[in-house]
């Protein structure tokens, strides 16, 4: 990261406490620590082989001493259940030892003997992936430039795997995080935020140039936004979110969407993309009509008759 000795990364060892206490020496406290809790961990395997029981069960007596026919509500009784179930313990397996140092020049992932560092400067890309979002909280200097800007993430009780967050480095190397650590929604929030300087001075710079700036299949332009050959000048965007997962583009005047992707998780730098959309488009509105100055006359008004 920028100040560690060659060999520090991927290099196995006993554990991850030993990997951070070595971090902790060489590069000293880090701004902020995330790893999976073992009360939580506890909490969501206990839900996890309780649903994968429950659907064991059930659809022994269901199919063995029950009636055995199939009805749309058995879908939900007898399938839904253990495979929610099965879906937790996976990503509860995948994100088992897990440790996240978050430092002023970048972030550390400990993970089962491994070290792997992202520098800040190095992220190219961070992905989220999120159900719902109506608008990126973006934060703006005195001069009313956007410093910082972040979507914010939900945490789901059980459906662990419909929520995540993905850094990408320039040399292809990526980590994806999951809902169970602890305190998910703050490092998604820091990982935003630390990366959107210069994700956005790169993104802002080129679309000042009069360069279209490409976050997956939506560009960003400055005559407007555009998808699948279609242009949606900045006058006429109404709102860009995040809905059921998919980012969706609604048009001024109209019910429908103008444009839906597939998976906001495979849009690259969502929190740069809605604060050049906030951007763009406080820039195409029409400026205000002054209003007259108080105590003024209108044209006409008291003069003498000629």
């Amino acid at each position: 990261m920028g100040g560690e000795p060659d060999g520090y990364e991927h290099e196995h060892a006993a554990g991850a406490d030993d990997h951070r206490t070595r971090a902790v020496a060489e590069l000293g406290e880090p701004d902020r620590v995330f790893q999976v809790g073992a009360g939580w961990l506890r909490a969501k395997l206990l839900v996890g082989v309780g649903l994968v029981v429950y659907g064991v069960v059930a659809n022994y007596a269901w199919w063995v001493h029950g009636p055995q026919n199939f009805h749309h509500f058995v879908l939900h009784l007898l399938i839904w259940p253990p495979a929610l179930g099965v879906g937790l313990l996976v990503h509860m397996f995948r994100q088992r030892g897990l440790v996240v140092l978050v430092y002023p020049a970048g972030l550390l992932r400990l993970r089962r003997g491994e070290v792997d560092s992202f520098p800040w400067a190095e992220v190219t890309a961070v992905r989220l992936k999120v159900q719902k979002a109506e608008t990126a909280v973006v934060v703006r200097g005195p001069d009313g430039e956007p410093v910082s800007a972040w979507l914010p993430a939900e945490v789901p009780a059980v459906q662990m795997w419909t929520a995540g967050l993905t850094v990408v480095r320039a040399d292809g190397v990526e980590a994806h995080f999951g809902p169970a650590i602890g305190s998910y929604d703050g490092l998604a929030r820091e990982v935003q935020v630390r990366t959107f300087g210069r994700l956005w001075a790169d993104a802002w710079g080129r679309f000042r140039a009069g360069e279209a700036v490409a976050f997956g299949d939506l560009s960003a332009a400055p005559a407007g936004l555009r998808h699948g050959g279609k242009l949606l000048r900045w006058a006429e965007v109404k709102e860009v979110s995040v809905a059921g997962g998919k980012l969706v583009v609604k048009q001024a005047g109209k019910w429908l969407g103008w444009a839906t992707l597939k998976d906001v998780s495979d849009l690259p730098n969502p929190h740069v993309l809605f604060a050049l959309v906030e951007e763009a488009r406080k820039r195409a509105a029409p400026a205000p009509v002054p209003e007259p100055a108080s105590g003024g006359r209108e044209p006409g008004e008291d003069d003498e008759d000629l």
